[in-house]
């Protein structure tokens, strides 16, 4: 049984209550210590998340009010790391914590989203040097603060100086419980070179990070958050009314909100160029855990509070939007103008007539399809319902149609298409039939004109860097990249790219 326990400080880490409780005692062995505090020895391996904690509470005297629940609450990571996750996990957590024995195998950091995270726990101690230097005074010793040890909190909440990383390690087979002393702590404020922008941004960090230690908000599943995203994000026209991201515009967006400095400090930094940067993939739905750092970031950036967040009530992501089509004339109208398009292109097959009444075509096609079959005159090139197919004249006509096709593609206003044999097909609307080898002059006209792959980049390349001058926007190579529709690219795309930007 623990004869005493040094009274526990607000906000203090159960380590620290630990470190001082044995340099009370003088106690020089980590294993009778252990044992004296836990009833038994056990592997104290994480100052952040440490287990056995009814073990502990249960060698305390009779007359102690401690209870596990407020060990864990009050003086472990616990709150920061759980609030974003469901109430199941947060129990499970809870519980391998509490009792440790029966959920010694497993990982509380892998379950926590530590383990594979990008954003990775501090590995020191850290303290603040005028609370180090406050509580000598007051108290007479100091001690290590929960909040200061929280992933992404740069300043004192309290002093408002950046915070220093003692030489005493968190976690690993090593930890020794060692007190925030002469030893490894100090009165020197660190020089802070960051700008007031980058101060700013973390002090309204670190009062949220305060909330969550604090705030004992509702667990959610994450299906939840990633659906109350998408809501706020439509609200920012930010997204579609369906709830597709407009992605482009939502980093363009959180890059002008955070300096890239801020960012990097957090472990956040935005790779532009990536496809799978962790903020494009921060608002998809998947199972993967985030790491309340970035659930921070993305909340702030949104401009909500946490308790807007937690306690909406009604959540909508992604949702069907259906179209209600309201004729602006009426169907008789619709259908004297198809009959003048028909008279005014005779021999002209159903797809031409599409292309050429575009709008017309679809509406028609759409809600009046039964008259729409009656008086549209169907393909002269179909399958020969008699007689024998004449191939010499099929020929002559498929090569007048492929000239017009090609000439359509290449003149198509927006993203260029490739010319090629099934691009020509797929034009014409025609079926398989079109690549027959009968098309002598048909099939040698397409292998003439189909475009060449670089010659057809480089046709996508002038239509970007076009499109964006005509549009007024930048040019780099990376966005003329983006805007032709290349995707991640290499080495060669950027040569092609970077030639064409030089001849503007």
């Amino acid at each position: 049984m623990i004869n005493f326990l040094p009274q526990l400080y607000e906000n203090e880490l159960f380590y620290s209550v630990i470190a001082r409780h044995r340099r009370m005692c003088g106690m020089v062995s980590k294993r009778a210590l252990i044992n004296d505090l836990f009833g038994r020895y056990v592997v104290v391996s994480s100052s952040y998340f440490p287990q056995y904690i009814d073990f502990f509470v249960a060698c305390l005297p009779p007359t102690s009010n401690i209870t596990t629940r407020e060990i864990i609450k009050k003086h472990t990571l616990f709150p920061f790391y759980t609030s974003f996750l469901s109430t199941e996990k947060t129990n499970l957590i809870y519980e391998t914590m509490a009792g440790g024995e029966d959920g010694s195998k497993l990982n509380i950091e892998q379950q926590i989203g530590l383990g594979g995270s990008k954003v990775r726990k501090c590995n020191f101690l850290r303290y603040c040097p005028l609370c180090y230097k406050e509580d000598i005074g007051v108290l007479g010793e100091s001690y290590w603060r929960v909040k200061q040890q929280i992933s992404g909190v740069l300043y004192c909440s309290k002093h408002q100086v950046l915070l220093k990383e003692s030489s005493v390690l968190s976690t690993g087979s090593g930890i020794e419980f060692i007190c925030a002393d002469e030893q490894v702590c100090d009165e020197n404020v660190l020089e802070d070179n960051y700008s007031d922008n980058v101060k700013q941004l973390n002090i309204h960090y670190m009062n949220n990070v305060k909330r969550l230690l604090k705030g004992n908000y509702p667990r959610k599943e994450l299906d939840y958050f990633i659906k109350y995203y998408i809501d706020r994000l439509r609200e920012k026209r930010l997204a579609s009314k369906n709830g597709s991201l407009y992605m482009k515009d939502i980093q363009e967006r959180f890059l002008m909100y955070y300096p890239k400095q801020y960012l990097d400090l957090m472990q956040s930094g935005v790779d532009s160029g990536s496809p799978s940067n962790w903020l494009r993939l921060f608002v998809r739905n998947n199972n993967k855990n985030r790491s309340p750092l970035r659930h921070l970031l993305f909340q702030q950036f949104l401009g909500v509070s946490l308790d807007d967040l937690f306690h909406n009530q009604v959540v909508i992501g992604k949702k069907p939007v259906s179209v209600q089509h309201n004729p602006s004339f009426d169907i008789h109208q619709r259908r004297e103008k198809w009959l003048q398009l028909i008279a005014g292109n005779p021999g002209a097959n159903r797809s031409q007539l599409k292309e050429r009444g575009k709008g017309l075509h679809t509406w028609i096609y759409r809600y009046d399809r039964d008259w729409y079959d009656k008086v549209t005159p169907k393909s002269a090139l179909g399958r020969a319902r008699a007689g024998t197919i004449d191939w010499e004249k099929r020929d002559e006509e498929c090569l007048r149609l492929a000239k017009e096709a090609v000439e359509i593609i290449l003149q198509k206003e927006g993203k260029p298409t490739r010319v090629t044999p099934s691009s020509v097909r797929k034009k014409l609307g025609f079926g398989s039939w079109f690549k027959n080898e009968k098309l002598v002059r048909t099939q040698h006209y397409l292998e003439q004109v189909k475009e060449n792959i670089d010659d057809f980049r480089i046709r996508k390349i002038k239509w970007a860097i076009e499109d964006r001058v005509k549009k007024g926007e930048s040019l780099s190579v990376y966005k003329v990249q983006l805007h032709a529709g290349f995707g991640g690219g290499g080495k060669e795309m950027k040569k092609l790219i970077m030639r064409e930007l030089e001849k503007q």
